[in-house]
C-alpha cells in the first residue's frame, strides 16, 4: 500500500458527488417540481403580504408613515400596487372585517398547496423515509404560515421602529444612534437581511423537510450555498436583462417575467441543493451503487467511457475502509476454492485471474481494474468455487456480505445484475 493517507475529500470524490447529484435531479423529475413550487409560491405570497400589512396595521394604529414603511421596504411591489390607495384603504378599517376573516382562511389554504409542493418534492428526493401523516402536514401547515406572518411582522416592526427612534433630532447627536441609522438602516446589512431570511428558512426546511435527519452543519453548509448561488443569479440576470430603459407596459411585463424567472430559480437552487443533502448523506452506498454497474473496459461508448472515468476511483471509499483495503504481488492468492469467507471484492487497480478446480489449470477468466468478483459466494453464503490469483501488482478492497446484500435490496439495478449472475446457478 502506498505510504501516503489517504483522504476521503478530494477532487475525484467533489466530481463523483457533482456527477450523482446531476443524475438524480434530472432522474428525479426536480425541474417539474420547481416550477410547482414556484407557481404555488406566487398564489401564496400576495395573501400572505396582505395578512402581514393586516398585522402590523393591528399594532400600529393604521399609521399611514408604517404603511408607506412597509411598501419602500419592497420595492418590486411598487410597480404594481399604487402605495396611496392601499393607505387609503387600510386606513379605512376599523375593525376586523369579514374581508380580513376570508383573506386569513385564504392564506392558509393556499399555503396547504404551497406547503405541499416543498414537502412533495423533498420526499421525492430522499424517497426512502416514510410519508408523513396527512394530518401532521396539516397542522405543520399552519403552523410554518402563522410563523412567517408573525416573523415577518416582527422584523419589519422592528426596522420602521428604529428608523422612527433613530429620526429623533436629540438622538440623532448619540454617536451609537447614529450608527445604527447610517450603518444599519441605511447600509448594506439591511439589504442583505432578505438573503439572511433566505438561508434561515432553507436550512430549517433541509432539515425538518427531509426526513433522514441530516447534520445540522450539512444543512447550513447548504443553506449557505444555495442563498449564495440565487444571490449571484439575481444580480447576473439583472445586469443582462435590465428592463429600466423599456416604457410602462413593456416595463412592467418585463419586471413580472424576471420575477417569475428569479422565483422558479431560487427553487431550481433549493431543489438541487437537497439533492446534493441527500448524495452527501448517502455518498457511501450511491458510491458502491456505481461502482458496482460501472461499465465493463470493453465497452464503448462516450456515456461508459464518461462514466468510468468518473467512478473508477472510489478515494472515499479507500480511505473511509483502509482495513479492508489489501495489496498483493503477482501469483499472490486472494482465496481458494473451498475458502468460506463471504466478501465481495472490487479492483482498485491491478487484474486477477480465476481458476477452477486444478491450479495447473490453463484456461482461466481474468477480472480488470474497475470490476468486482466473489459477490455470487457474498450474496448466497457458500464456499467459493474457484481460485482467485492477482496476475500483476494489484490493489484490492474488500466488501462485507451485510453491506453489498443492503446494496441489492435497496438498488433495483444492481438487484437485476445478481439476479442475471445467479439464474444460471440454479
Amino acid at each position: 500500500m502506498s505510504n501516503h493517507t489517504p483522504r476521503k475529500i478530494t477532487f475525484v470524490t467533489f466530481s463523483q458527488s457533482v456527477f450523482l447529484t446531476t443524475k438524480y435531479f434530472l432522474q428525479n423529475r426536480l425541474l417539474s417540481f420547481a416550477g410547482s413550487c414556484a407557481f404555488s409560491f406566487l398564489f401564496s405570497v400576495i395573501p400572505l403580504f396582505m395578512m402581514v400589512v393586516m398585522v402590523l396595521v393591528r399594532i400600529l394604529h393604521a399609521s399611514p408613515k408604517t404603511v408607506s414603511s412597509i411598501i419602500s421596504a419592497l420595492p418590486e411591489l411598487e410597480r404594481y400596487f399604487n402605495s396611496d390607495s392601499i393607505i387609503q384603504s387600510v386606513q379605512s378599517i376599523k375593525a376586523v372585517s369579514t374581508f380580513e376573516i376570508i383573506a386569513g382562511l385564504f392564506v392558509l389554504w393556499m399555503a396547504r398547496r404551497f406547503f405541499a409542493s416543498i414537502f412533495d418534492s423533498l420526499q421525492n428526493i430522499f424517497h426512502t423515509q416514510t410519508r408523513r401523516k396527512a394530518f401532521f402536514n396539516q397542522i405543520l401547515t399552519f403552523v410554518t404560515e402563522i410563523a412567517i406572518v408573525l416573523l415577518s411582522s416582527a422584523v419589519i416592526f422592528a426596522y420602521i421602529s428604529l428608523q422612527t427612534i433613530s429620526s429623533v433630532e436629540f438622538l440623532k447627536k448619540i454617536p451609537q444612534f447614529s450608527f445604527i441609522s447610517n450603518s444599519i438602516l441605511s447600509g448594506d446589512l439591511i439589504k442583505m437581511l432578505p438573503n439572511f431570511l433566505i438561508f434561515i428558512v432553507v436550512s430549517v426546511l433541509y432539515k425538518s423537510g427531509s426526513g433522514t435527519k441530516p447534520p445540522f452543519h450539512l444543512c447550513l453548509f447548504t443553506g449557505i450555498l444555495c442563498t449564495a448561488s440565487f444571490w449571484v443569479f439575481r444580480i447576473l440576470m439583472h445586469i443582462f436583462l435590465n428592463v429600466s430603459h423599456y416604457n410602462m407596459i413593456y416595463g412592467v411585463l418585463g419586471h413580472a417575467i424576471i420575477l417569475f424567472m428569479e422565483i422558479f430559480f431560487f427553487f431550481v437552487f433549493f431543489l438541487i441543493f437537497a439533492e446534493f443533502i441527500y448524495v452527501v448523506q448517502f455518498f457511501d452506498e450511491l458510491l458502491l451503487g456505481e461502482l458496482y454497474l460501472l461499465p465493463n473496459i470493453e465497452e464503448n461508448g462516450f456515456a461508459s467511457g464518461i462514466k468510468r472515468a468518473f467512478f473508477i476511483r472510489p478515494d472515499f471509499l479507500i480511505a473511509k475502509n483502509k482495513s479492508n483495503v489489501f495489496s498483493y504481488h503477482p501469483g499472490d492468492v486472494i482465496f481458494k476454492s473451498g475458502d468460506s469467507d463471504n466478501f465481495a471484492y472490487y479492483i482498485i487497480k491491478g487484474s486477477v485471474k480465476f481458476i477452477k478446480g486444478e491450479e495447473l489449470q490453463e484456461e482461466y477468466e481474468l477480472a480488470h481494474r474497475g470490476d468486482f468478483f466473489g459477490e455470487l459466494a457474498c450474496i448466497l453464503d457458500q464456499k467459493r468455487d474457484f481460485t482467485a490469483i492477482a496476475v500483476i501488482s494489484t490493489r484490492i478492497i474488500k466488501i462485507e456480505s451485510e453491506r453489498f446484500r443492503f446494496l441489492v435490496h435497496q438498488n433495483p439495478d444492481a438487484a437485476k445484475k445478481v439476479l442475471k449472475q445467479i439464474s444460471p446457478f440454479f
